[in-house]
């Protein structure tokens, strides 16, 4: 049996979206579902881009016996994937809160740190700095002594109260 059953003669349905060149580790990770290393290299194949097809054409035309996603994997990782330096550059640089929620901005950075070790204080900075003034305003007493995984559920709700006050005035306006 190649997939995990969902019934008796059904192999799963999986809806796995394109590739992601931006982090691909992350986007390895919705394949584990998958149990054998041919289905799971059929899937990987299935949904490679053309450019990264590109890349690793050597390894399309002689697929190895022996585990063949994992060799195609690494090959993916290595030839087309960002680096751990670019990644980290990118966590200091580009990262902004933009339209997500304070905990998914920290789970996004946490990602991006990837295999990297930070020390917590400083990516609990790193985060609180990309957050809206007024939120670390509100954060700044309890940052010290609260885990940033709470400080992150915290700054959800104080996002989702001042987005709702906005969308209130807004509809208050008189046009």
């Amino acid at each position: 049996m190649e997939l995990q059953q969902t019934d008796s003669n059904k192999p799963m349905e999986l809806n796995i979206p394109p590739f992601n060149p931006t982090n691909t580790k992350i986007w390895f990770i919705q394949l584990k579902r998958v149990t054998s290393q041919r289905a799971r290299y059929c899937y990987l194949v299935e949904k490679l881009p053309l450019e990264v097809v590109e890349e690793v054409t050597d390894f399309l035309e002689n697929v190895p016996e022996e585990r063949p996603y994992d060799t195609l994997k690494q090959a993916i990782l290595q030839r087309t994937g960002v680096s751990n330096e670019a990644m980290l550059r990118n966590l200091f640089t580009q990262v902004e809160l933009g339209d997500r929620m304070p905990s998914q901005l920290f789970r996004h950075m946490k990602a991006l740190l990837g295999d990297n070790k930070m020390l917590d204080s400083i990516m609990k900075s790193l985060w609180l700095d990309k957050l809206p003034p007024t939120t670390k305003q509100i954060l700044a007493p309890m940052s010290e002594e609260t885990a940033t995984e709470k400080l992150a559920d915290i700054a959800d709700r104080i996002h989702e109260s001042s987005w709702s006050r906005q969308v209130y005035a807004h509809q208050r306006q008189p046009d």
